[in-house]
């Protein structure tokens, strides 16, 4: 019989500070990125770059993501999660930064560095809301969903705003988000000096992560997931104008996309520990994806609103979903950042090709036709892994954390 592994020490600082960073550190993994977009084409002229470079500014966040991911877990063989988060922030403060800098060169560098700290959080956060909330997984990865995609979703509408009252000034108003990963780093302090006096012990390693049957299916899932929302995110506001639709009316559907995902962010990580099997989320989230995307290959000029609608629900139930499975599906809390190495490393990777793959058969077909239907077979894969990964919610046989 198999000895489980001792289980992994919780962190000393009160529950509620913790909490507190947890939520504020969050809320930095997405908007210094969100940001950008609505600026582009601001500074794409001030800049005198053309489209192809100024979009490396999207397009090297998420290959961070994927690429650097994997990488995580061996940061915290001789430093604890919490001091790894902590210099993370700092990477991203100082991105935010260069990313206000005079010259391409200067946000290019500033980009990395966001999109690296970004990554190694994005895996290392999921670990510690298993090991020190393992009693309320589904809220705690609710709660820290919510802050991802809600601090998105206000930095994108922010965006121009600030930058009018800012005197027109880009630069100021994406260095102004360096203040947000300070404010992070200080709620962050607490967890830090409440730190495990040892760190974890009997993770599996990069090659055992696979001996874990869920750990393909979860994989799939996030990277299918993800590439189906990052390319009707990156894609929707050229379809709607495409036919017919305003520019004003575009970017305020876009949104609208976006601001639609919060509340199930929270609401389906909760949903799915109370659930025996996630299927039915599984498969409502598919029918979810399906009827947008069929929407818009069918009836792109009517009902535009309904069909964004739909696509919003779906992308922030599947994101918050697809955490809630790394959190899960690992046999311990030791497993967690493994886990979740595997998964954002190889998904994210795969959803970085969903934008070119879609933008290069619209160039080839000369509609939208094609690139849909590439969609709609991805969410075919998005209900099978889904279903894969779902398996049953009952809790964890390992023990998670020390009482």
């Amino acid at each position: 019989m198999s000895i489980p592994p001792e289980p992994a020490p919780r962190n000393h600082a009160a529950p509620a500070l913790l909490l507190t960073g947890m939520v504020l550190v969050a809320l930095n993994l997405r908007p210094v990125i969100a940001a950008f977009g609505p600026l582009l084409a601001q500074i794409q002229r001030d800049l005198g770059v053309g489209a192809a470079t100024v979009s490396l500014l999207t397009t090297i966040p998420l290959l961070c993501w994927g690429a650097l991911a994997l990488l995580a877990p061996a940061l915290t063989r001789s430093r604890s999660a919490e001091v790894v988060i902590l210099g993370c922030l700092g990477l991203i403060g100082l991105g935010a930064a260069l990313r206000a800098g005079p010259n391409l060169p200067w946000i290019l560098v500033g980009t990395v560095l966001v999109g690296a700290g970004i990554a190694v959080v994005n895996v290392l956060l999921p670990s510690l809301i298993r090991r020190d909330f393992p009693g309320r997984l589904g809220l705690m990865t609710g709660l820290y969903t919510t802050a991802v995609v809600g601090g998105a979703a206000v930095a994108s509408a922010v965006a121009v705003p600030l930058m009018n009252a800012l005197g027109g000034s880009w630069r100021l108003a994406l260095g102004l988000w360096a203040g947000l990963a300070l404010l992070g780093a200080l709620a962050w302090w607490p967890a830090v000096r409440g730190r495990p006096r040892r760190p974890a012990q009997g993770g599996s390693g990069a090659r055992g992560i696979w001996n874990n049957p869920a750990t393909l299916a979860v994989t799939l899932y996030m990277g299918t997931q993800s590439l189906v929302f990052f390319t009707w995110l990156t894609w929707l506001p050229r379809l709607l104008l495409d036919h017919g639709l305003g520019s004003a009316e575009a970017g305020a559907l876009l949104s609208l996309g976006n601001i639609v995902q919060l509340p199930f962010t929270l609401a389906v990580p909760v949903l799915a520990a109370r659930l025996p099997s996630a299927r039915p989320l599984v498969v409502a989230i598919s029918a979810g994806f399906a009827a947008g995307l069929l929407g818009l290959l069918l009836w792109p000029d009517r009902g535009a609103a309904l069909w964004v609608l739909l696509l919003g629900v779906a992308s922030g139930s599947a994101f918050a979903l697809a955490l809630y499975f790394i959190a899960h599906r690992a046999r311990s809390a030791q497993e967690v950042p493994q886990l979740s190495a595997t998964a954002q490393g190889f998904g994210y990777l795969l959803a970085a090709a969903g934008p070119v793959l879609f933008g290069g058969l619209r160039d080839l077909s000369g509609g939208w036709s094609a690139p849909l239907g590439l969609l709609l077979v991805v969410t075919g894969v998005v209900l099978l892994s889904g279903w894969w990964a779902s398996g049953s919610t009952e809790p964890p046989a390992v023990s998670s954390a020390a009482p």
